[in-house]
């Protein structure tokens, strides 16, 4: 292939662990390890955000189930790892793209993930093959016809629309107090489908929700995912305001829209920070201005937190998220579901701190 990229056959890369080596095998990957603990991730070429597969030009992405005791190879305990090397299996051979370092995390319905990066880019070239993007049918963004007088119609549609790769399954459980129809409506949509609950961000299943303590009012509803703040409404409005609390000052902050319309929001936000396919870049005002030329502003006010003001803007299966004030650089997040979707938007910020289209 030229360069320092090189491709060679299995045995050969699984010759550089020894004779005496275990080899055991997933979904679309291979691990193996040898006798001094050093590890070899070999992953099937091919696009896949919700599974095992190279997910950038510097990562590869392992979703649950890993088999049998492959978690202590990718993290064994003490201070000092044995070396780790991610590979791609292709047509011809097996291609080494570099030692690898390790990180873990949850990520919703897809539970325990790993994250494996190296140190040099693969060339585009490269990633093509090794994460080839099939075209795909995006989600669309007629759902912005009903705003901004009917968000629950426009929730509606655009959660349809947006996870109709994750069938709905059991109904959730009643909640364990009563809630405003919105939230209800919200659940009903959701249909078991933890995804749409949040992950960044989250919403708590309904048997979980309780009364906000000092807020007797109030019903807590969900969390930033660190806990930083929790989300509450009244208790017996049926469209009511949404409410941050500090969890460390116990600081009160009011959205702009009611719940009705925050469930739409909030939705959009989770859609373009956790989504499979993502990217972030920090732009100025020029750089954002020509940026969000290419997309659909959502006619709803900004919202308040994580940064006032954030937007929304979306594109047929993107959403982007601005957050930032005039003057001052602005972070941008940009989520899809299939990597088709995002890969139009590669050129349009000049550089991506993180970028998988």
């Amino acid at each position: 292939m030229g360069g320092e990229w090189t491709v060679v056959s299995e045995d050969e890369a699984l010759a550089r662990l020894g004779a005496e080596r275990e080899v055991v095998r997933g979904d679309a990957v291979t691990f193996a390890r040898g006798a001094d603990g050093t590890v070899v991730v070999i992953v099937d070429a091919g696009d896949r955000p919700h599974g095992n597969a190279v997910a950038g030009e510097r990562a590869m992405v392992l979703h649950e189930p890993f088999p049998d005791g492959v978690l202590d190879w990718l993290s064994p305990p003490g201070w000092s790892h044995p070396p780790l090397s991610a590979w791609v299996r292709l047509a011809e051979g097996c291609l080494e793209l570099g030692e690898a370092s390790e990180s873990f995390s949850a990520s919703g319905s897809n539970g325990l993930r790993c994250e494996l990066t190296w140190d040099t880019k693969l060339p585009p070239e490269l990633l093509e093959r090794a994460r080839p993007v099939a075209a795909t049918q995006a989600p669309g963004i007629e759902w912005l016809a009903h705003l901004p007088t009917d968000p629950g119609a426009g929730l509606r549609d655009f959660l349809t629309g947006w996870y109709a790769d994750v069938p709905a399954s059991v109904p959730f459980p009643p909640p364990a107090v009563r809630i405003p129809p919105a939230l209800q409506a919200f659940y009903d949509l959701a249909a078991g489908r933890v995804d749409v609950l949040g992950q960044q961000n989250a919403i708590y299943p309904p048997d979980q929700l309780e009364i906000g303590g000092v807020d007797g009012d109030r019903i807590v509803i969900g969390a930033e995912n660190q806990g930083v703040w929790t989300i509450l409404v009244d208790r017996d409005d049926p469209d009511p305001v949404v409410y941050y609390r500090g969890s460390g000052d116990g600081r009160m902050v009011a959205e702009r829209e009611p719940l009705g319309a925050y469930l739409l929001l909030f939705s959009l936000v989770e859609a373009a920070v956790t989504s499979p396919v993502n990217g972030h870049t920090v732009l100025d005002d020029e750089q954002l201005e020509r940026f969000t030329r290419h997309l659909v502003p959502v006619p709803l006010r900004p919202l308040a937190v994580p940064v006032d003001p954030t937007y929304l803007h979306v594109a047929p299966g993107l959403v982007a998220l601005t957050a930032g004030t005039p003057g001052d650089d602005t972070h941008v997040f940009v989520g899809a579901r299939h990597r088709a979707s995002l890969r139009v938007a590669r050129d349009w910020a000049p550089d991506w701190s993180t970028f998988n289209g």
